[in-house]
């Protein structure tokens, strides 16, 4: 994990201008992307460290708001309510399982090359089947439907994939 600590430093500068406050200490999601925050008006806000996955994944919501999508199949996705280029920062909704989310790995408009290999794809395929099991029919189809939007997603994992009953299933 990357230091959140210059992250927070622009989330704080974020809700100053907003004036809103990031409520709690803990971090309601970090990965490899950024960290996210809560914010005092019930909403997540996303510090991105890097331009390109922050660019991809505020398009994505971009899209998703102007299609009127909040769900995508059997999955919410959170909802585009505000943003700052300059901090790299995107404020959500914040969803509830089953969701679909992190959208700063995607592709626009057209399928990543690996997509034309069909050994890479089967493998691929392959390991997301593992993963979800029985599942993966729900998973598959919404990945099917976001590409209606030009969205290619190829980053489904239990993090970003949820449906709300994994504890229960490792029973």
């Amino acid at each position: 994990m990357l230091d959140d600590s210059k992250l927070l430093l622009r989330v704080q500068e974020y809700t100053d201008s907003r004036e809103i406050q990031v409520i709690g200490k803990d971090l309601l999601g970090y990965g490899s992307d950024g960290s996210v925050w809560q914010s005092s008006r019930g909403t997540a806000i996303k510090a991105i460290h890097h331009e390109k996955n922050y660019k991809n994944e505020l398009e994505c919501y971009i899209r998703l708001k102007a299609a009127g999508v909040r769900q995508i199949g059997l999955f919410d996705v959170p909802f585009l309510d505000d943003y700052d280029a300059n901090l790299r920062i995107i404020e959500i909704s914040i969803v509830q399982p089953p969701y679909l989310l992190d959208f700063g790995k995607v592709y626009l408009d057209h399928p990543p090359t690996h997509l034309y290999d069909a050994q890479m794809m089967a493998n691929a395929l392959e390991e997301w089947q593992e993963r979800f099991g029985d599942r993966w029919s729900k998973v598959w189809h919404a990945i099917r439907m976001l590409e209606k939007l030009g969205i290619y997603y190829f980053d489904p994992r239990p993090g970003n994939v949820c449906f709300g009953d994994e504890d229960e299933q490792e029973l």
